[in-house]
Order: C-alpha cells, then structure tokens, then sequence
C-alpha cells in the first residue's frame, strides 16, 4: 500500500546572509513514476509551492527535488525547500505567499525610478484638460505667467518610469506595437486616466519558448502636455501690452490615443 513518511529529523532551518531557508524531506513509497508523486502536492503531509511550514509559518515552500531512492522502483525521496518570507520564521508573512517564482512562466517585477527633468513651460499652474485630452487647441491654458518677454522658464517635472517584467511563453508583438506612446484610458496601478504612457517593451528569450518581456511606462501628473505660445509669422511669442509675457499660452498633447494597458498582458 502507497505511504508517505517525512523524515522529521532531516528538517533544517539556517540564514546566510539575512537569508533564512529550510528543508523538509519525505519518502514516497509504492509509486511507479514521479507523476504520481506529484500528484500528492498540497494533499496530506505534503506541501505545494506557496505552503507554509507547519511548525514555522514564516517558511514558505519554494522549490522541490525529487528522485528515485538508489536500489529501489518504487521508493522516492522528495525535498522541499522552504524561504523565510516574512521578519523571522516564526511570524507568519503579512502578505498572501507567491504561487509565481522568478524564473516561472508568469512570473512579474516591478522596478521603478523616480527623477525629474526640465521643462520649458510659460505658465505655473495651468487648467488642465479632463484626462489631458486637449479638444480645443485654441483655449487658453491658465495659469501664472512665468516667462520673461515671450522666453519660457525651465522648470523641474517630476516623472516616475515604471517597468514590468514578465515572464511568459510567446511575446505579443502586434499588441505590443499598438499600445506604444498611447496613455492609460483607465486607472492604471492607481494612476488616473491620461497619465501613464506606455513608451515600449524590451524583450529578451531566455529558455526553449521562453521570453522575459520588460514593458516601461512613464508617469507623468501633467499628463505628458507640452505648452506652446501663440506666435507671429516670425515664429516669436506674441505678448500682452506690457510686454512682459506671452499674450496666449495653448497645451499640445503629443499622445492623443489612450488605451486600456490591462490588455497588453494577463499578467497585470
């Protein structure tokens, strides 16, 4: 009759640096291939990936070997390794374990990078169009003047470029192509509309059909608008009587097609 007996005084807890792991060893015996032995994950005594440590509930199953015992058809010998996911082993994670490990097929990261960049810009404070869909080129933008005699002031804008890599079996080029330099036409990793621009992907292959594609999106409160003075035929900014600034100021959208960005993947 099948059984399974873990080997209780194999279990190992050790951390190298700061990194905790642990190992959890059993014999499967009366199975004729390892199919059926997988099978039996997450049954039982037997953990699956994502489980936790039955006795230290900050481990959490990650990886697994599994082999025939020598000598033996119907004997095999199973290994879970287990990671500390949370402060320490004994506290449980305060978050739901990964069931996607790095390296797996849809498996996601996130890396971000926060900067600035200037701008050339008339005015502070403008009125911003809903979702930054500029309907009418004509209106004025609003605002404090800040320019000096038709010259715009450099300023500082904060953006955030946000990239997402996933790992997944066949890249989607064609969708990748459509939704490049298009904005987020629906709140987007808690982005409001018109802010995010999809700007484009990279994709590397790293296994037999497997691709990791990193998509960057950039974030922008402005909405990506550019402004643009009203200029005479020479190409000067016309100014108010006084002289002292532009006499229109107008926004120019370079990225007039929104999209929803949680169709470029299933993967977020």
């Amino acid at each position: 009759m099948p059984e399974i007996i873990e080997f209780v005084e194999s279990n190992k807890i050790a951390t190298s640096g700061g990194r905790g792991t642990g190992i959890r060893v059993f014999h499967c015996d009366g199975y004729s291939n390892p199919s059926q032995v997988l099978a039996l994950f997450g049954t039982g005594i037997v953990p699956t990936k994502g489980s936790r440590h039955p006795d230290l509930p900050g481990l959490v199953a990650t990886d697994f070997n599994l082999a025939l015992v020598p000598g033996h058809t119907t004997l095999w010998r199973l290994e879970w390794t287990y990671e500390v996911i949370s402060r320490g082993p004994l506290q449980y994670p305060t978050f739901t374990p990964p069931t996607v490990l790095p390296n797996e097929v849809s498996y996601t990261e996130v890396s971000s990078n926060i900067r600035g960049e200037f701008r050339d810009v008339w005015r502070a404070e403008p009125t911003y169009p809903s979702s930054g869909d500029v309907l009418d080129s004509t209106l004025d933008i609003q605002g404090t003047a800040i320019d000096v005699a038709g010259t715009p002031t450099s300023v500082i804008r904060r953006t955030q470029e946000l990239t997402i890599t996933e790992t997944v079996n066949e890249p989607s080029w064609s969708t990748y192509s459509s939704f490049q330099f298009t904005r987020n036409s629906a709140t987007f990793l808690g982005a409001g509309i018109g802010t995010v621009l999809y700007k484009g992907t990279s994709v590397r292959r790293t296994g037999v059909e497997v691709y990791q594609v990193s998509h960057t999106f950039e974030y922008a409160a402005d909405y990506h608008l550019l402004q643009q003075p009203l200029v005479d035929q020479e190409g000067e900014a016309i100014r108010k009587i006084d002289r002292r600034h532009a006499d229109e100021v107008y926004f120019i959208q370079p990225f007039t097609t929104k999209k929803n960005f949680g169709l470029i993947s299933t993967n977020f």
